[in-house]
């Protein structure tokens, strides 16, 4: 069995507030998509406004995403509650409330790849999502080399979402269509201390090509890993609001299995 990976790009509802957006999609979606069958892990990132890179004076702001899902299987087979579970459909029915546009690549076994991993972890990680359309195999080859050289990186994860399907998740209500101004090739998780800041990764993009289409670099504001060795969080089963307030208070009865296991039917 190979892993998969599928990427949720989103953009939050016309007229709702980013405090609400993230707030929604934390402690009410994003607690439901837990209890979907087959996950392995299941991260969202937060993301701040995109940076003014050089390039991207005609995109539109209506274009810019608000959230970046990275859910990983431990198998094609595994992903199938994704479309398939009951919960899936109680997901379609909720994103309406949340979301004007989901767009999720399913990516095959291989198309996405740890290309730097180190040992030290950063005190406080910072995250950019940097997603690009149109780079020569030999730009993005040089882009990943001007960041592996950085000491202040931690990780690099590479996605191919060209390889991805990104047309089988379909939600009335919701804009689920690639357009010219949404599609991206590649799309590149980059980790590291505050060192690597969004100054430092504009400076490796113009290693890139000038003939790039398309260039999009997002600092995370919050993460949250909602599942993790294929079991809900904390986090992912009470929400930060309550997890926050029992931490608060010193309860840690609160996060005994069998009493999660009595509330929820499951435990971290």
């Amino acid at each position: 069995m190979q892993a998969v990976t599928t990427v949720a790009l989103l953009r939050k509802r016309e007229g709702m507030s980013s405090p609400l957006f993230s707030k929604y999609w934390r402690d009410v979606h994003g607690m439901l998509a837990t209890r979907i069958p087959g996950f392995r892990a299941y991260v969202q990132y937060h993301l701040e406004a995109p940076w003014p890179l050089a390039g991207n004076e005609h995109s539109s702001p209506d274009s810019s995403l608000h959230g970046i899902a990275v859910v990983d299987f431990d198998s094609e087979e595994k992903r199938g509650g994704l479309a398939d579970s009951e919960v899936a459909g109680l997901i379609r029915e909720d994103e309406i409330n949340l979301f004007h546009s989901s767009l999720l690549y399913n990516l095959p076994g291989g198309a996405d790849s740890l290309l730097q991993q180190t040992t030290e972890e950063a005190a406080q990680p910072h995250h950019h999502f940097l997603l690009l359309r149109g780079a020569s195999a030999a730009g993005e080859q040089a882009l990943r080399q001007v960041l592996q050289q950085h000491p202040s990186l931690r990780q690099l994860r590479s996605f191919a979402l060209d390889r991805g399907d990104a047309g089988q998740w379909k939600t009335p209500g919701v804009d689920n269509q690639l357009s010219d101004d949404n599609q991206f090739d590649l799309m590149l998780q980059i980790t590291g201390d505050r060192r690597l800041s969004s100054e430092t990764i504009e400076h490796a993009v113009q290693t890139l090509s000038p003939a790039l289409a398309r260039v999009r670099l997002y600092p995370v504001r919050a993460a949250y890993a909602m599942v993790s060795n294929g079991r809900p969080t904390h986090l992912g089963l009470r929400g930060l609001d309550v997890l926050q307030t029992i931490q608060a208070t010193g309860a840690d009865n609160q996060l005994d299995a069998r009493l999660l296991q009595c509330l929820y039917g499951v435990a971290p």
